[in-house]
């Protein structure tokens, strides 16, 4: 409107969000993200807009105004009626969704009858210090020294915390009493970091202990700081007080997480994990470490799971208390059962700390915590098992290799795909992305003949070891049919027509498929039909459909199994030809009914 010569209100362009940078919008000098604030919903205030029609001698859809404020997602009262911001309109077109306009002439009529009112209620704190944020005349608190959508978010999420505290679930929460939520964490977060440290603390001790996890212990918190707002700078300030309160109270090790990045050392032992790495029993642990002058009494401290004291200091002292502890035993403790252990042994991971001839072995917890953090010290958690990953003796058996040769591979760092199943303690939560390891171990698997999978791939033998490293096979299951013909250089490039013939002609030279007397490709349309799948790229077969087909009427002569033995041959779990021939016929929709469909593949019917 400028370019125009329209000259505007300065007030109208400071209650304007106006682009800043790529994806931020600033109004009144506080920055918001553009997602926050261009929102396809429109709030208002009914109250105000029905006074702007009455004051006014315009057309109510004319006089009404929208107001800057109301962009602002976490402002949800007008102060001047004590009325919510309700829903005025929503659409997702930026264009129509600002032609206040014509969307006031559709709802004029209902802001007027008064049917977008709702009740009222008194102001909360946050409700002034957000409006006076945004007034310019801010009150005096811890808050006001941190960017405004950060330290608003921050109350949001910090009162849905401490929901806890109060028995309530987030989700029983309304949309329309997020405003509760706001001021709850506003209560805590103005008073300064030493009152959001104490919430936490009392947050902590609802907990079970550690083993609960953060996300439980701090919901919606501890995921949006250490996930959501990781890597933006406005935030800092708040994830600084949640790491540093963490490192102060969690007793911390390797496989667990910290604001989104795996712990490598531990720097505090509770007295249950102190009992878990030695081995003794955990009320004795508690007495021990008492009598030392580490711990206080049970009866004086807190819980075992959140009494902590530093692990460097207290190692000696440990290393003295260690118990030994036979194998079944011992193999609890890692997390193991008891064929994983014995597997773990035979391979050299694990060995026991005494085996003499005639005394029965005795294994040091010692070992078994350094074996358990060698392997966790550099996994991801996971919240659930991903696709593509399994347990690592079952990625070790899927290779039919030992354990111990992928332990290895992580302990050298040659297999980055190592996470660890958040719930499960121990070996049983080591998960390996099978991927990884098998371009690393796959060409030692026993199952991987260069005879037999040169066969399967078609390749040189010598040319198998590089198709292990690049991932192409695993030496166990053969990929399907349609992904290894894809990789070799000689391939069919027909229309989809010719293709169905060419295929047909490969495998049916009587033409079984045909219908009176008609090859299947004369009843395809003229028109161009829809691209094929990927197992469209095929190469030319002729002699190896042949030497299969002669094969199977040599096993079952003169029978019906030996007439369809089309896809002799074809390595189990790969696609079979009859299945590439119904995709590519039924690709063309209108060209086959279901009764010449069904006849399409005698073999699966």
């Amino acid at each position: 409107m400028t370019a125009l010569g329209v000259t505007l209100p300065g007030d109208l362009l400071d209650w304007s969000p106006v682009k800043s940078g790529g994806a931020l919008r600033v109004l009144r000098g506080h920055a918001f993200p553009a997602k926050v604030i261009l929102v396809p919903q429109i709030r208002g205030c009914p109250v105000c807009l029905r006074a702007d029609a009455v004051g006014s001698g315009a057309p109510p859809h004319i006089a009404m105004a929208l107001r800057g404020h109301w962009l602002v997602p976490h402002v949800t009262l007008c102060l001047d009626h004590h009325h919510p911001l309700v829903p005025l309109w929503r659409d997702p077109q930026p264009g129509s969704r600002n032609d206040s306009v014509a969307r006031f002439r559709e709802i004029a009529d209902e802001i007027l009858a008064g049917r977008l009112d709702q009740e009222t209620r008194e102001p909360t704190d946050f409700d002034l210090w957000i409006d006076a944020r945004l007034s310019g005349t801010a009150q005096v608190n811890w808050l006001d020294a941190q960017p405004l959508h950060a330290a608003a978010t921050f109350c949001h999420i910090l009162g849905t915390a401490l929901l806890r505290l109060e028995q309530v679930l987030p989700a029983w929460v309304r949309r329309s009493d997020r405003w509760a939520l706001y001021q709850m964490g506003f209560e805590v977060a103005s008073q300064g970091e030493e009152a959001i440290r104490s919430a936490l603390r009392r947050l902590q001790k609802l907990a079970d202990g550690p083993q609960d996890g953060p996300k439980k212990v701090f919901p919606l918190l501890y995921d949006r700081l250490s996930h959501d707002y990781r890597d933006d700078p406005n935030f800092e300030a708040f994830r600084r007080i949640l790491r540093d309160h963490m490192v102060e109270t969690w007793p911390l090790g390797p496989g667990d997480e910290l604001m989104g990045e795996p712990v490598t050392e531990r720097r505090l032992h509770s007295v249950r994990t102190a009992a878990q790495a030695t081995g003794i029993d955990q009320r004795r642990m508690r007495r021990m470490l008492a009598a030392a002058g580490i711990v206080p009494e049970a009866a004086e401290g807190t819980c075992d799971a959140w009494e902590t004291f530093g692990a460097a200091a207290a190692q000696p002292i440990l290393d003295d208390l260690t118990a030994l502890m036979p194998a079944n035993a011992f193999a609890e403790f890692i997390g193991a059962s008891r064929s994983q252990f014995d597997l773990l042994v035979k391979d050299g991971v694990l060995a026991p700390a005494l085996d003499a001839p005639g005394v029965k072995a005795v294994w040091s917890p010692v070992q078994g915590r350094a074996f358990l953090d060698g392997l966790l010290c550099s996994a991801v958690p996971l919240a659930k098992v991903p696709r593509g990953w399994e347990h690592l003796p079952k990625s070790a058996q899927r290779l039919k290799i030992g354990p111990g040769a992928i332990v290895t591979a992580i302990r050298e760092g040659r297999i980055p795909g190592v996470g660890r199943l958040e719930g499960v303690d121990g070996y049983a939560a080591v998960h390996v992305n099978h991927a990884d390891v098998t371009r690393v171990l796959g060409a030692e698997s026993p199952t991987a003949q260069p005879g037999q999978a040169a066969v399967e791939l078609r390749v040189d033998a010598d040319d198998l070891p590089e198709l292990f490293r690049a991932g192409e096979h695993d030496g166990h299951r053969p990929r399907p049919l349609h992904q290894r013909l894809q990789r070799r250089d000689h391939v069919l490039d027909l229309a989809p027509a010719a293709l169905v013939e060419e295929i047909v002609g490969l495998v049916d030279p009587e033409h079984r498929y045909a219908e009176h007397g008609q090859p299947v490709a004369d009843r395809l349309p003229d028109r161009p039909p829809p691209a094929l799948p990927d197992f469209a790229v095929l190469e030319r077969r002729q002699d190896g459909a042949a030497e299969a087909r002669q094969r199977g009427r040599a096993r079952h002569p003169d029978t019906e199994a030996g007439r369809q033995s089309l896809g002799a041959g074809t390595p189990e779990g790969g696609v079979t030809v009859e299945r590439m021939i119904d995709q590519a016929v039924l690709a063309a929709p209108g060209t086959v009914d279901q009764k010449h469909a069904a006849r399409l593949s005698p073999a699966r019917v």
